[in-house]
């Protein structure tokens, strides 16, 4: 059996128009698959637990249609089964996890693909514990996790009136440039207190700090140029005290990855990170908004399995 998991809403629309092509190729039943659709934020993690339940024995693979969030629920779903293949058909806003992994096909190409002769990548995930809570509560993410300005800037292109006028304006394609160019004006930097590999370092008034597991952010910006999604460890990303039109110039510059250039970015590598700080703050994971004042970040011991292609 081969189980999707579909967001209708992800890409404002576009995942629930590609599903009905899927379903309408014979591959769709030949192959017997079945379609689970998500119907509120963190639907798609229970339907991937309640099936890696049920069809333990008999489940091949967990298809995702959707975006980087939806598929962040299933990896978190199915993290009692990690031999559990995932496969991800980018139908959402961002897709970074597609870009990641080197996807070339797209759509009803790619489902076939998938789902006859799909090549495999193995790679560690990343694991979160915000706010000191016990290893029971760790999650697990696949893109990046960011705080200060990069979580500001998804908690507000994550509420539903601005990405309703986005829809309506057909702008989705820009939403996280337009949410960072409001932003600009009226965010303030953060202060905190970060470790890498046991090695403090203070910042007392930076715009963000990002931990990457590939390339990719916000829908195709290259925040750690080199970062291979294969790799043991993490690239972190610091951008220090910046004035905030060098903000504007660093973001129209990051798609081509140039912004390491400047002097107020660092990027750093490690295998274990942990951020604190006396002040809340706003966090995103993999497109998933959140606020802690502390949070340990480190690679999964175990390797996943994805469908890259």
């Amino acid at each position: 059996m081969n189980i999707i998991i579909v967001n209708p809403k992800a890409g404002f629309g576009k995942a629930q128009k590609l599903i009905k092509k899927v379903q309408k190729d014979p591959l769709y039943k030949q192959k017997n698959c079945r379609a689970f659709f998500t119907e509120y934020a963190g639907h798609a993690e229970k339907i991937a637990e309640q099936v890696v339940q049920i069809h333990h024995e008999t489940l091949s693979c967990i298809l995702v249609i959707g975006g980087d969030g939806t598929l962040h629920e299933v990896i978190n779903g199915t993290k009692t089964r990690p031999s559990l293949p995932i496969g991800f058909i980018p139908a959402g806003s961002g897709n970074d996890f597609g870009r990641g992994i080197g996807l070339k096909n797209k759509g009803v190409t790619l489902f076939r693909k998938m789902i006859t002769h799909p090549k495999k990548l193995q790679c560690n995930q990343g694991v979160f514990v915000p706010n000191q809570r016990d290893q029971r509560g760790k999650r697990y993410f696949v893109n990046s996790i960011g705080f200060g300005f990069d979580g500001e800037i998804v908690a507000l292109a994550n509420r539903p009136l601005f990405r309703k006028w986005m829809r309506r304006l057909q702008l989705h394609k820009f939403t996280y440039t337009i949410a960072l160019l409001q932003l600009l004006r009226r965010y303030n930097p953060i202060s905190f207190e970060l470790m890498l590999n046991g090695e403090v370092r203070k910042y007392s008034n930076a715009m963000m700090v990002t931990v990457t597991n590939h390339p990719y952010y916000g829908g195709g910006m290259k925040i750690t140029p080199q970062m291979d999604i294969r790799n043991s460890g993490f690239q972190v990303l610091v951008i220090d005290e910046i004035s905030k039109w060098k903000i504007l110039a660093l973001f129209l510059t990051v798609f081509l990855g140039l912004h390491t250039k400047l002097k107020e970015v660092r990027v750093y590598e490690a295998e274990t990170v942990k951020i604190s700080s006396l002040e809340t703050l706003s966090y995103q994971v993999d497109g998933q908004s959140g606020e802690c004042k502390e949070c340990e970040i480190r690679k999964s011991g175990r390797k996943r399995t994805f469908f890259s292609g």
